[in-house]
């Protein structure tokens, strides 16, 4: 009964318009003549790395083939119909192999336990770490998967989730490990020819903003209780996408269809305040798929009616 109230009172706060909130500044935009709005997805690309000390989930290797199986079902998508994404990937898994020792040199994240999704209490950051290489242990590598983004028909963006998927926040992540994590990933994205640009912070942590903009990573995207806004510059002059909403499994209780129905509203709701809607996606999450077969015909036909915008995180620095 309790699902069905909550279902009820989601479903007309959408249709009323009272959510998603809109942040304050930017409803100046209701009197612009022309209504359009934008669409940004990205993808926490992590595989096994996320789930490693998850409170939840107890089979990290289980998970990356998940993501694994789904992986060219999501490029199919996007290319059949001209979606660009912004890959946020883990950068262990644009190595190819490793040896025991090979990370090192890296300062490690500190026991914590205040996160709400992790609990790291004991051992090495770095314990799960199979020291081999993609082909024996494809849960934490992925050079595979880099390649195929990479021949996309689209122009999809690699962006950055640290090396090792570790919490972000200033509380507890010293900033000799967040600048060591981004120095990883800078070095493993070199031999592909990526450079980084952007940010998704793993689990929704945020912090060590100085680190990012040193290391010239210029876009984040950070949670806040307004889910849609123009993107603007931080204090720091980096650029900040507010997160939207998650496209996949948020709630069991909801039909694809009705998950699908939502993001829609969200959507439109970007359009008549000219703002931006920021989705995305755990690649693991087999709900996704079906939400993003719904969903893409219909923002595509958006598009093609000069409705909305719909890029990359790198492309943010365009509409600002």
């Amino acid at each position: 009964m309790k699902d069905k109230i909550y279902k009820s009172l989601d479903y007309l706060s959408l249709l009323t318009g009272y959510r998603p909130k809109v942040k304050k500044h930017d409803l100046q935009n209701l009197l612009k003549k022309e209504n359009k709005g934008g669409v940004v997805i990205s993808a926490d690309f992590e595989l096994a790395w996320a789930f490693r000390y998850s409170k939840k989930v107890n089979n990290p290797e289980k998970m990356a083939q998940q993501a694994r199986q789904n992986f060219p079902t999501y490029l199919k998508l996007f290319d059949e119909y001209n979606i660009p994404i912004t890959w946020a990937t883990v950068g262990h898994l644009m190595i190819e192999s490793c040896n025991k020792g090979d990370h090192d040199w890296m300062h490690r994240l500190p026991y914590f336990g205040s996160n709400h999704k992790w609990a790291f209490t004991s051992g090495d950051w770095f314990d799960c770490d199979p020291y081999t290489n993609y082909k024996k242990n494809n849960s934490w590598y992925a050079p595979d998967l880099i390649e195929a983004i990479q021949k996309s028909k689209v122009n999809h963006e690699i962006g950055c989730h640290t090396f090792s998927h570790i919490d972000f926040s200033d509380e507890n992540c010293p900033s000799t490990v967040a600048e060591d994590e981004i120095k990883a990933c800078l070095s493993a994205a070199e031999p592909w020819g990526i450079k980084l640009q952007s940010m998704v912070f793993p689990g929704g942590t945020y912090g060590n903003i100085e680190i990012l903009k040193k290391y010239g990573i210029s876009t984040y995207r950070r949670n806040f209780k307004e889910k849609l806004a123009i993107p603007y510059k931080d204090k720091d002059n980096l650029i900040v996408s507010h997160t939207t909403q998650m496209i996949g499994l948020s709630n069991p209780n909801y039909s694809v269809q009705f998950l699908a129905f939502r993001i829609i509203k969200m959507i439109q709701k970007a359009i008549f305040t000219n703002t931006v809607a920021h989705l995305w996606f755990h690649p693991s999450d087999p709900a996704a798929i079906e939400i993003l077969t719904i969903l893409l015909p219909k923002i595509t036909k958006l598009r093609e009616n000069n409705k909305l915008w719909i890029g990359r995180m790198n492309d943010l620095k365009k509409i600002i």
